[in-house]
C-alpha cells in the first residue's frame, strides 16, 4: 500500500496504549474507582460483554462477525480510495485500530474492558475514542 505510513504508526500506538490502559485498569481499578474534578472524569474497570453502551450482551459471536465484516469493508476501501484525502485515510486507519482494540478483547477475553467515564456518560475506552474520531474524520473529509 503506497502512501504515508504515519496514520498506521499512530494507529499502532493507539492500539498498544489501549492494551496497556486496559491491563492497568484490570490491575488497579478492579476494586476501586479514581475520580477527578468532582466527578468530571472517573477511571473505573468495567467488563462489557456487549457492543457499544452494553447493547447485545449475549451476542459475542455476532459482534465479532460484524467487526470482522467492518474491517474487511474498510480495508477494501483503501484499494479504491488511495491516499488523495488524508483526513479520510486517517479516519479509516483510526477505525481499523479502534475496531481491532475491542475485537482483541472480545476474542481473547470474551468481553471488552472499558475504563473511562466523563460525567454520567457510558463507560468507554481508547479504542472507542479512536472509532468515534475515525468516523468524524471520514464525515469531514468529503
Amino acid at each position: 500500500m503506497p502512501g504515508n505510513r504515519f496514520p498506521i504508526v499512530i494507529g499502532i500506538i493507539i492500539f498498544l496504549s489501549d492494551r496497556i490502559f486496559k491491563r492497568l485498569s484490570t490491575i488497579y481499578l478492579s476494586s476501586v474507582d479514581i475520580e477527578f474534578g468532582n466527578g468530571l472524569l472517573r477511571l473505573t474497570h468495567v467488563k462489557n460483554p456487549g457492543a457499544a453502551f452494553g447493547l447485545f450482551p449475549s451476542q459475542r459471536g455476532l459482534i465479532i462477525f460484524v467487526s470482522l465484516l467492518a474491517l474487511i469493508f474498510i480495508l477494501r476501501l483503501f484499494r479504491r480510495v488511495g491516499y488523495n484525502n488524508s483526513y479520510f485515510i486517517y479516519g479509516l486507519w483510526s477505525l481499523v485500530f479502534g475496531i481491532l482494540g475491542n475485537l482483541y478483547d472480545r476474542v481473547f477475553l470474551g468481553h471488552v474492558i472499558d475504563y473511562i467515564q466523563i460525567l454520567n456518560s457510558p463507560i468507554f475506552n481508547l479504542s472507542d475514542i479512536a472509532i468515534i474520531i475515525g468516523m468524524i474524520m471520514i464525515l469531514f473529509s468529503s
